[in-house]
C-alpha cells in the first residue's frame, strides 16, 4: 500500500507533492550536473525540443533529490519547471509575439479551477501558514506543468516527439526495474531519494525505479501501453513504439501490483472496444444500467467490488473499498472544503492512506475541486470524440485518437488504486496537453472546433518545420 499520503496541513495529501515538509538538502553531484545541463538545453534548444530534456530528467530523477530553502521543498523538477517557464516567457514575448497567442479552452479552465479551488479550500480548512505554503506547491506543480506542456506541444510532430521521449524513458526505467528483480536493490538509490533495498510484499519483489512507491511506478508503465501502440503504424516510429511497449509492459509486470495489471486490462478492454466506437453512447448507457442493477441486487454497495480486487496477491482491496465507502457515508463532513479528520473515519488506523485519486481530492479539499478535476477529464473525452467523428474518413487518425482515449481511460482505472503524487503527476498533465493538441490539430476553422473554440495562429516555419494551427 502506498505510504506517502500523510495527514496534516504541512505534510502531504498523497495526490500531489507539496512545499512545507521538514527536511534537508539532498542533491547528488551527478544530479546537480545533469540539472545544469538540462536547464541549458531547455533555454537553448529550438522550441520543438524544449520539453524533451524537461520530461526526460523530471521523470528519471527520484523526488527525494531536492534543495531546502527555508520551509520550501524545491524538488529538481520544480527547478526545471522554472527554467521551462523562463523559456516560455522569452518564446512568447521576445521570439514569436502574437503568433504564439493561445485561446483558453474548457480543459484549460477546468485545470485552473481545480488548482485554485483546491488552494482556497485547503487553506480555509487548515487556516495555517503551513497549509498556505503547502498547497501553493500544488498550484505551482499543476498550472506550471500543464501550461508548459500546452504551450510547447502544438502540432502532431510535437506530440510524436513527446511519445518517443516517454518511450525512451520507459525503456530506461524498465531496465533498472528488471535489475531490482534480480538483485533486490534499487540502483537509483545511488542518486539518493529512494530506498536501497527493493520492498518485498506477499513474497513478491516489487520494483519501483525512481518513483516514490511501486504503485505509481506500475501505474506509469501500464497506462502508457496504448500511447505507444498509437505510433506503430509509422515505420519511422516503429522502433520507438516497440521500445516503449516492451518497457511499459516490463514496468507494469515488475511492479507486481494489482493496480498496474488492472490498468493493462483496462487498456486491452479499450482496444477491443474499437468496433463499438460509433455506439459509445449506448455502451455507456449499458454500463451505467449494469452498475445500478448490481448495486440494487447486492447486499453491499456496488463499490464493494473493489474489495475483491487482488490480482497478484497481497493487495489491500478492502482498504480501497473502505475509503470510497467513507467518502460516500461522510459526504456532509467533506463536501464544502474537505475534512481535517478524515483519518478518523470508520475503518481503522489506515484511513490516512487515501490510495484513490478521487477520494484524495474530495476528502482533502471538498466537492468543487473534485468536480473540476473530473471536468477536465470529461472535456478531454469530448474533444477526442469530436475529433474522431471528424476524422471518420481517415481510419488511421481515428485509431490514434481512440488509443489516446484508451490511455485516458486506463488512468481513470488506476485512480481507484492510487493517487498521483510523485513524477506521475508530471506525466498526467503531459497526457492532458497531448490530448488537447492531438484532438484539435486538424480542426482548421472555428466552426469545426468542438465547443466553438477558435484557432488563431500558427507556429513559425523555421521552428516547427511545417505550417500547423496552434491555438485552441
Amino acid at each position: 500500500m502506498e505510504t506517502s499520503n500523510l495527514a496534516g496541513p504541512a505534510i502531504g495529501l498523497g495526490h500531489h507533492v507539496i512545499f512545507g515538509a521538514e527536511g534537508q538538502t539532498d542533491l547528488n553531484p551527478l544530479v546537480a550536473s545533469a540539472l545544469v545541463a538540462a536547464i541549458l538545453l531547455i533555454l537553448l534548444l529550438p522550441r520543438t525540443y524544449v520539453v524533451v530534456p524537461f520530461l526526460f530528467l523530471a521523470l528519471l530523477l527520484p523526488l527525494g533529490q531536492k534543495l531546502m530553502l527555508g520551509p520550501l521543498n524545491v524538488h529538481c523538477f520544480r527547478i526545471l519547471l522554472l527554467a521551462g517557464w523562463l523559456r516560455l516567457v522569452w518564446q512568447r514575448y521576445m521570439r514569436e509575439g502574437s503568433l504564439s497567442m493561445m485561446r483558453v479552452n474548457p480543459v484549460d479552465k477546468a485545470v485552473v479551477c481545480y488548482a485554485l479551488s483546491h488552494f482556497v479550500c485547503y487553506v480555509l480548512l487548515w487556516q495555517s501558514l503551513g497549509a498556505f505554503i503547502g498547497d501553493l506547491g500544488l498550484v505551482y506543480n499543476v498550472l506550471g506543468c500543464y501550461f508548459l506542456f500546452r504551450f510547447f506541444i502544438r502540432t502532431p510532430v510535437d506530440v510524436d516527439r513527446m511519445i518517443r521521449t516517454l518511450a525512451v524513458v520507459s525503456a530506461i526505467i524498465a531496465a533498472f526495474m528488471c535489475c531490482e528483480q534480480v538483485t533486490g536493490r534499487n540502483l537509483f538509490a545511488v542518486l539518493g531519494g529512494v530506498p536501497e533495498f527493493t520492498p518485498v510484499r506477499a513474497g513478491y519483489v516489487r520494483s519501483q525505479g525512481p518513483f516514490e512507491v511501486y504503485l505509481t511506478a506500475g501505474a506509469f508503465g501500464a497506462t502508457l501501453l496504448p500511447l505507444f501502440l498509437s505510433m506503430w503504424h509509422k515505420s519511422a516510429s516503429r522502433l520507438f513504439s516497440a521500445l516503449g511497449l516492451i518497457g511499459a509492459l516490463t514496468i507494469a509486470i515488475t511492479s507486481k501490483t494489482s493496480t498496474a495489471i488492472s490498468a493493462v486490462l483496462a487498456a486491452i478492454v479499450g482496444i477491443l472496444m474499437w468496433p463499438c466506437r460509433r455506439r459509445m453512447r449506448l455502451v455507456r448507457g449499458l454500463i451505467l444500467t449494469a452498475l445500478v442493477t448490481i448495486h440494487l441486487c447486492m447486499k453491499a454497495p456496488v463499490w464493494a467490488l473493489l474489495a475483491r480486487v487482488d490480482i497478484v496477491g497481497g493487495s489491500t482491496g478492502w482498504h480501497r473499498f473502505k475509503i470510497v465507502d467513507n467518502l460516500v457515508r461522510y459526504f456532509w463532513d467533506w463536501w464544502l472544503i474537505g475534512s481535517n479528520n478524515y483519518w478518523t473515519w470508520d475503518g481503522g488506523d489506515d484511513m490516512w492512506d487515501l490510495a484513490n485519486q478521487y477520494v484524495a481530492i474530495g476528502a482533502s479539499a471538498g466537492l468543487f475541486p473534485l468536480l473540476s478535476f473530473l471536468a477536465a477529464i470529461v472535456f478531454c473525452f469530448k474533444y477526442l470524440g469530436a475529433a474522431r467523428n471528424l476524422a471518420a474518413a481517415d481510419q488511421l487518425r481515428e485509431w490514434k485518437l481512440w488509443l489516446l482515449g484508451t490511455t485516458l481511460f486506463s488512468n481513470l482505472v488506476v485512480f481507484f488504486g492510487i493517487s498521483y503524487f510523485d513524477q506521475s503527476q508530471i506525466y498526467w498533465y503531459a497526457l492532458l496537453a497531448i490530448i488537447v493538441a492531438s484532438a484539435t490539430s486538424d480542426l482548421q476553422t472555428p466552426s469545426r472546433l468542438p465547443f466553438h473554440v477558435a484557432i488563431e495562429s500558427s507556429t513559425p516555419l523555421e521552428e516547427s518545420g511545417e505550417r500547423c494551427m496552434y491555438s485552441t
